[in-house]
C-alpha cells in the first residue's frame, strides 16, 4: 500500500469537506505577500494594488496606475490552485481611486476540477477629509462570487450557483504615523447554492499600524468572524534594512501560526514573497508582483 497516496487522499478529503461548508467558502485566501508575511494583517496598512482585499479606504493613498498578481501555494499541496489580480486606477480630481480585481481558487485532483470559486471585485475609496493632521477614508467593494462544482460519475455535472456582497472600510490616520482601519466583510449577509444554502464568511477586523521611525512599520488586527464568536489576532512587522530591501515577521492566534517574508523594490516593479506555517498541514507560499506606471 502507497501510504504517501493515502495520506494526500485523505487530506484532499478533509480539505473539500471544509471547502463544501461555509466555514471554507471564499474565506481565509488573501493575496497580499507583504501582509502575508507581517501576520495577514492588513487592514491598517492597505495601501497598495491589494488594497481592497483588506480595506478598500486604503484605495486613495495610490496615485498611480498599478498592476498586481499573486500566487498562493496553500498547504504547499499541488492539487491547489489560488491565483489573484488587481489594477488600480486613481480618478482625476478628488473622485478617489478604483480598483477591479479578481480570484481564482480551485481544487484539482488527476485532472479532474472538483471545485472551483472565483470573485470579482469592483472598489472604490475617497477621503472624506485630509489635512497636514490626519485623514479619514472611506471605501467600499461589490463583489461577485461564483461557485462551480465537477462531475460526478453518478449524478453528472455538480451545477454553480453565484451570489453578491458588500464590503465597507474607514481608514484614519493622524500625522502620517498612526493608522486606524475598521473593515466589514459582507455586511449584505450573501448566501450562495441553488438548494442548499451556504452563508458566506462575516468578518469585523480592526486593524492598528504605527511608524515609530522612518523604514519601520509594526501592525495588529482583531479579527472576529461573525456566529463563530472567536477573535484572533493577526499582528506583524516590517524593516526597511535598505532603500529596496525589506524584511517582515508575523503571526496569528486562533490557530498559532508564524510567518516572515521579504520584498524587493527594483524601479517600477516589486516583488514580494511570504511563508506561513501550519501546526498540522503544511507550510503556505506566496509570491506577488506589483508594477506601478
Amino acid at each position: 500500500m502507497n501510504w504517501r497516496n493515502v495520506w494526500k487522499a485523505t487530506l484532499l478529503c478533509l480539505i473539500c469537506w471544509r471547502i463544501s461548508s461555509p466555514a471554507g467558502l471564499f474565506d481565509d485566501r488573501f493575496p497580499d505577500a507583504r501582509a502575508t508575511a507581517m501576520g495577514g494583517s492588513g487592514v491598517a496598512v492597505a495601501n497598495d494594488v491589494w488594497a481592497a482585499y483588506y480595506n478598500p479606504a486604503g484605495l486613495p493613498q495610490i496615485d498611480q496606475l498599478t498592476v498586481g498578481t499573486s500566487y498562493l501555494r496553500l498547504f504547499n499541496v499541488s492539487f491547489f490552485s489560488n491565483f489573484f489580480g488587481s489594477v488600480v486606477y486613481p480618478l482625476p480630481g478628488k473622485y478617489g481611486t478604483t480598483s477591479f480585481s479578481f480570484q481564482y481558487f480551485g481544487v484539482n485532483y488527476k485532472d479532474k476540477n472538483l471545485s472551483g470559486e472565483y470573485t470579482l471585485s469592483l472598489s472604490h475609496g475617497i477621503y472624506l477629509l485630509k489635512d497636514i493632521h490626519g485623514s479619514l477614508a472611506l471605501g467600499y467593494s461589490l463583489k461577485a462570487y461564483h461557485w462551480s462544482l465537477g462531475e460526478s460519475l453518478e449524478w453528472g455535472d455538480l451545477g454553480s450557483a453565484t451570489t453578491f456582497g458588500i464590503d465597507v472600510g474607514l481608514l484614519a490616520s493622524v500625522y502620517t504615523r498612526t493608522f486606524l482601519g475598521v473593515y466589514l466583510l459582507n455586511i449584505n449577509s450573501p448566501q450562495i447554492g441553488a438548494y442548499s444554502k451556504h452563508d458566506l464568511p462575516q468578518r469585523i477586523v480592526v486593524g492598528l499600524s504605527y511608524q515609530p521611525y522612518d523604514g519601520v512599520t509594526t501592525s495588529l488586527d482583531l479579527n472576529r468572524r461573525i456566529g463563530l464568536g472567536e477573535t484572533e489576532l493577526w499582528g506583524g512587522a516590517e524593516f526597511q534594512v535598505i532603500s529596496n530591501l525589506a524584511l517582515r515577521f508575523g503571526a496569528t492566534t486562533n490557530p498559532n501560526r508564524f510567518s516572515a517574508g521579504l520584498g524587493l523594490l527594483l524601479g517600477q516593479f516589486a516583488l514580494d514573497y511570504a511563508l506561513l506555517t501550519h501546526s498540522e498541514l503544511g507550510e503556505t507560499h506566496q509570491i506577488g508582483l506589483i508594477i506601478k506606471f
